[in-house]
């Protein structure tokens, strides 16, 4: 049978007109199709996803162009993360990540940042963090020229494939948040094997320390406030854009889901028993569980792209970063989690209705879809966003800036 083209809906107004670099992401998301079932059984970080991505030339999109990056948007790099997740919502999860660190430190546009983002850039590097941005996650310390770090963590979202870690530590000279880069290959970076879970295998979110670590001056990419303190206004974006990304890595995987589960019962689909169709694709019951589950999915894209025109604003410069306008931003990107969340639990449990029992072998690998996303939408508790959201309508309550917010 026929490969489908992989979108729910045409739309003539963009169809045939793509960006390069989604043609790019679809074409590393066909590749890694063939054996992602494999890949996600044997619970390895992958590598070769990585490699598969530098080949594609995807690795620099967030950097600059004047650093040598290919100079797009976070609503690209957003994108192709989440056509990755179609096909695994691990590997997207740490790309996305990757692009994120990346564009942060762009923005700062410090002399270090810039000269650290042009190696990154030549090199093709890739990128992992040690941990968030407001509680700090271990120690600094100035010793000389060089800096000598301290930290650990218990999920560092794609640390076994990096070349250099975002790390985000207190230093105990002033008090203050450092940004720095830290090569793996430093003495005293040591990544654990220890990410064993349901779903999200792929992201290789194993835990990391960092013991004594030395590194330059010049790896210090800028300091911020202190944490506990009122964040600098770029530092203030930097939650909102992991949330966001989160809503558009769950719209993947639901996408992902649907398409597959398409594919399967056009190729595999019996009608039930009791159906009057020659055809699963004419059951009438299944036609209307994908038009369901499709419409809510896509409506999610489409809030989540409504945040992202907002956030992107404030990105670029065009809006001011306020406390009104910051807050608006993530109440926006909080709603597209919400919607998105749900729309994609859904989805992912709904495709067994459509695709019958046959389907759940473990040889069509449909399961990991729920997996990934169940898994996806645990670091953040829905309840707590919709309490958000309430409180935001209710009383025009603005959220304060945490490590979720």
């Amino acid at each position: 049978m026929e490969y489908m083209p992989r979108e729910l809906f045409a739309n003539p107004l963009t169809d045939g007109t793509g960006s390069p670099w989604l043609e790019a992401a679809q074409n590393v998301a066909d590749i890694l199709r063939e054996t992602i079932v494999e890949k996600d059984a044997a619970n390895e970080a992958p590598h070769y996803a990585v490699e598969l991505l530098r080949q594609h030339d995807l690795l620099n999109l967030t950097i600059p162009g004047s650093l040598g990056g290919r100079g797009q948007t976070y609503a690209v790099a957003a994108d192709v993360a989440r056509i990755i997740a179609r096909v695994d919502g691990g590997i997207a999860h740490a790309l996305g990540y990757h692009y994120t660190w990346t564009f942060f430190i762009g923005l700062y546009d410090t002399e270090a940042g810039n000269d650290i983002l042009r190696r990154s850039a030549s090199e093709n590097l890739f990128w992992a963090s040690i941990g968030s941005a407001f509680g700090g996650t271990g120690s600094i310390t100035a010793d000389g020229n060089e800096y000598v770090v301290d930290a650990a963590r218990g999920f560092a979202t794609g640390a076994p494939l990096a070349d250099i870690l975002f790390t985000q530590t207190v230093s105990t000279d002033d008090g203050k948040l450092y940004l720095s880069a830290i090569e793996t290959s430093r003495d005293g970076v040591e990544t654990k094997d220890d990410w064993d879970v349901v779903g999200q295998r792929l992201s290789a979110s194993t835990g990391i320390t960092l013991t004594s670590v030395r590194i330059p001056a010049s790896n210090v990419v800028t300091t911020l406030p202190a944490p506990g303190t009122y964040p600098s206004p770029l530092q203030s974006l930097m939650i909102p854009s992991f949330q966001l990304l989160f809503a558009y890595l769950a719209v993947g995987i639901a996408e992902g889901a649907l398409l597959e589960a398409r594919d399967y019962v056009r190729a595999n689909g019996r009608p039930w028993v009791h159906s009057s169709a020659a055809a699963s694709v004419d059951d009438v019951f299944i036609q209307n569980l994908f038009g369901e589950h499709a419409a809510h999915v896509v409506g999610a894209l489409s809030q989540a792209r409504s945040a992202g025109e907002v956030l992107a604003a404030l990105h670029d410069g065009r809006l001011e970063i306020t406390a009104a306008t910051r807050g608006q931003a993530a109440e926006l990107i909080a709603a597209a989690k919400v919607v998105s969340h749900r729309a994609g639990l859904d989805a992912t449990t709904a495709i067994f209705d459509a695709t019958g029992a046959r389907s759940a072998s473990v040889s069509f690998g449909l399961d990991r879809f729920w997996r990934n996303l169940r898994t996806l939408t645990l670091h953040d508790p829905i309840a707590y966003k919709y309490n958000e959201l309430g409180d935001y309508v209710l009383n025009g309550t603005l959220p304060t800036p945490s490590v979720y917010r």
